[in-house]
């Protein structure tokens, strides 16, 4: 408050304070949704078949019953299966079991599991679009784990030892969604089909601020690119920041492209290993450490920041895949009178 005196009288004045408004920080996000289940009751047979060496006899996978159906992902796997599992293998391992009860997504795990099966490494993954990629699970039964028995429910999951670790349950159900009964032959097997969906955010630059702790306050633009696919690349980073594992922080002279499509590599040696805050269960937030710089070190000019790769230099692996780009006279020139703390880089997760 200010105050004007006259003779007789104090007259208090409220003080107002003018602020310039400035954009949010920069924040990313991923979104994990279900695709759809396509079960295959069936048997392999043997059929005359042609090769580069002739005719032959091999045995071919024949489909006696199958339906697809739509399911939904538990609770569990945002609040703890996804801070502690590559999204490459969520759903590493397929269960089957004998419960009808509906499923919900606060359920942990199948009602009366009788069998798991591995798919035996990591997923693989397709690009769908910028930033979306389709996960799949192609995973058999054999006859001697569900051969001769009625089968009514399915799961996925991360781990190999049975118990409340699914990522998704589910009842069998036909092609009109109703539950249903798989009633197998001794000699049947079962094959289980599972594709999911993950997105990354923001795909698009948007108007942020940084506040640089021995700086003040940055504008600019923040965006995730693509990276290089097959090297490293958005979902690679991603999966790694998830989880906890570390990426580095990068810093560069050049202003660098806002393009979401983004492959090329840049070099440069001003690269610094981030730690992260211990994960707090059910936040669906992963945190990184404030990162201070000394005052001996990334002395040149900042123009971008961000997260990513570097291993030597002419690496098509040296990504900056979430990149913080100066606006045009906020760049600045870090010399050996400047430490530097750049705050904690904020990841959530959900639906």
């Amino acid at each position: 408050m200010g105050k004007i005196v006259v003779p007789g009288k104090e007259i208090l004045i409220p003080r107002v304070v003018v602020r310039p408004l400035l954009p949010p920080p920069p924040t990313f996000s991923t979104r994990l949704q279900p695709q759809h289940l396509h079960w295959q009751v069936g048997r392999y047979k043997e059929r005359l078949t042609s090769g580069p060496g002739g005719l032959g006899r091999g045995k071919v996978w024949v489909v006696e019953r199958e339906a697809e159906q739509h399911n939904l992902i538990l609770n569990q796997t945002y609040d703890s299966l996804m801070a502690q599992y590559d999204l490459l293998s969520l759903a590493r391992y397929a269960v089957v079991g004998t419960g009808s009860t509906p499923p919900d997504p606060t359920q942990t795990g199948l009602v009366s599991e009788v069998a798991r099966q591995d798919y035996g490494s990591l997923l693989p993954h397709a690009l769908v679009s910028d930033h979306v990629y389709d996960i799949s699970a192609t995973i058999e039964f054999p006859e001697t784990k569900v051969g001769g028995r009625n089968l009514t429910e399915w799961g996925f999951s991360p781990v190999s030892t049975p118990g409340n670790n699914l990522m998704v349950r589910e009842l069998f159900r036909d092609g009109s969604s109703n539950p249903v009964v798989l009633t197998l032959a001794t000699d049947q097997r079962l094959r289980l089909i599972y594709k999911y969906r993950v997105s990354f955010f923001p795909n698009t630059a948007q108007d942020v601020s940084i506040n640089i702790n021995g700086l003040g306050v940055k504008t600019g633009r923040f965006i995730l690119v693509r990276g290089y696919p097959g090297f490293y690349h958005l979902l690679q980073m991603m999966r790694e920041f998830m989880t906890g594992v570390s990426v580095l922080f990068r810093v560069l002279s050049a202003f660098l492209p806002l393009n979401p499509s983004d492959a090329s590599y840049y070099n440069g040696t001003q690269n610094f290993s981030i730690s992260y805050q211990t994960y707090t269960s059910g936040s669906r937030t992963r945190k990184t450490q404030p990162l201070t710089i000394p005052n001996t070190a990334a002395n040149i000019t900042w123009a971008t920041f961000g997260l990513g790769k570097y291993d030597g230099p002419d690496y098509v692996t040296n990504q900056v895949i979430a990149r913080f780009v100066f606006n045009s006279g906020q760049e600045f020139t870090k010399n050996d009178l400047y430490k530097i703390t750049i705050g904690e880089w904020v990841l959530t997760w959900g639906p």
